[in-house]
């Protein structure tokens, strides 16, 4: 369950996007035909589409990559091997990109395309087992386009399959349920549950971090994931926030009708699942999954970052004043005159730290490359809430530290690299000016 994208097709990712892309065609041994980057190509089978893909197209196609004579990946042996591999078409950047022959077929094509391991590894390629440079040594292509549509038109196929792909499933879970004598509940988005054993207090709510039981299993009953079953090795408990995306729709869904201790089980169409993805050998393509689930726990972000707040606080044994809003804040150096207010122009020196001490930013440490002083108009916005509510406190001269709850912060988003989703932020602050 945590890990929802498909495996990463990585030969087939080493080589594309590693090209220069030209226009100009030459002739090559064996009946192959040279691109100015490097690549070279044979159509061994012609189909019978008529354009040829270009940039912005989606092109599905089975592809068998070999190095010399070993054979490194076979996409019709990942997974379920039951759909062919989603290309999206992109202009080529460095040689030996394979966008540039793909760009080459149409729908129904079968082609070699071949790469010089040297183009590749000069175009930055990751190095894989069996790449020899300088001996002439080449990966091959074996691919078979399937089909070529341009962006709307993907689309619309999209559309149309998911439409049939929703009347399979509703017939499929109907079926079930009459076999298993169920009377489900159903939602408008088309998932069913159904209460075995009823939970105390509220629902559990969008941005809550819950811990769940699982156990996940197909239609035909054949188990493929749980973290009570020893046979799948990791009896732990699921911690997730819920409403993020970090699990499937019917999850993220089905979590929210469910308290603290229920018991349920969620019938989960397949467009609320992994879709048209073979997600795994256990999941194929369009498969209707469902979940007994547990809510053991449910914890909210504010309450989390509370008990980090406090402490952090004992721990380095701070008196601290506490706002309604959860921000925490100290006063190190007392200032003049009145406070700063909304709407006025304020001028400040910080720097900004996790509660683990890293700094991430500052206006006063040469590191981070912007000595200067900080000016921002107060209490509209232009900064985090933490700020425009805690520098509200402050006089002209004011030395400071906030403690700022992520709700206050950057939130379950983060900011860039160095600040993590949900991360509680700590501001040395000076306010040195008002206007």
């Amino acid at each position: 369950m945590k890990i929802r994208t498909k495996k990463t097709l990585l030969p087939l990712m080493a080589a594309v996007g590693m090209a220069g892309a030209a226009n100009a065609q030459t002739p090559a041994a064996d009946g192959y035909t040279a691109l100015p980057s490097g690549i070279e190509y044979k159509v061994i089978k012609k189909g019978d589409g008529t354009r040829k893909a270009g940039i912005g197209d989606q092109v599905e196609m089975f592809i068998h990559v070999y190095l010399g004579d070993s054979a490194i990946f076979d996409s019709r042996k990942m997974y379920n091997a039951t759909q062919p591999v989603p290309v999206k078409m992109t202009a080529p950047t460095r040689n030996g990109d394979l966008m540039e022959g793909f760009m080459m077929l149409a729908a129904g094509d079968s082609a070699l395309l071949t790469v010089p391991v040297d183009t590749l590894l000069k175009g930055n390629a990751p190095q894989m087992p069996g790449m020899k440079p300088s001996v002439g040594q080449k990966m091959v292509y074996q691919v078979q386009v399937v089909s070529v549509r341009t962006a709307e038109e993907q689309k619309k196929y999209d559309e149309e399959m998911a439409g049939k792909q929703k009347g399979i499933d509703e017939q499929l879970l109907q079926e079930y349920f009459k076999k298993k004598k169920l009377t489900p509940t159903k939602t408008e988005s088309g998932l069913y549950y159904t209460i075995t054993k009823k939970g105390t207090g509220a629902n559990v709510a969008a941005g809550q971090m819950v811990n769940v039981n699982y156990t996940g299993m197909l239609i035909n009953g054949q188990k493929f994931d749980s973290n009570t079953d020893t046979a799948f090795k990791h009896v732990e408990p699921f911690t997730l926030t819920v409403g993020r995306g970090q699990v499937i729709k019917g999850w993220d869904e089905g979590l929210q009708l469910l308290s603290k201790g229920t018991k349920a089980t969620l019938y989960i169409p397949s467009a609320l699942a992994y879709g048209s993805q073979d997600r795994s050998p256990q999941i194929p393509a369009n498969s209707i999954l469902i979940f007994d689930v547990e809510i053991v726990d449910i914890t909210d972000q504010a309450s989390i970052d509370e008990k980090k707040i406090k402490d952090h606080l004992a721990k380095n044994k701070i008196k601290a004043t506490r706002t309604p809003s959860g921000l925490y804040y100290t006063i190190s150096q007392k200032g003049l005159g009145p406070n700063a207010a909304k709407g006025k122009k304020v001028t400040m020196n910080y720097t900004g730290r996790l509660l683990d001490g890293r700094a991430f930013d500052s206006n006063t440490d040469p590191k981070f490359g912007h000595v200067r002083p900080f000016d921002f108009t107060l209490g509209i916005g232009q900064v985090i809430q933490g700020w425009d509510e805690g520098v509200q406190l402050l006089q002209i001269g004011t030395k400071g530290t906030f403690y700022i709850p992520s709700a206050l912060g950057y939130g379950p988003s983060g900011s860039g690299q160095q600040i993590p989703p949900n991360s509680v932020l700590v501001f040395d602050v000076e306010l040195t000016g008002i206007e």
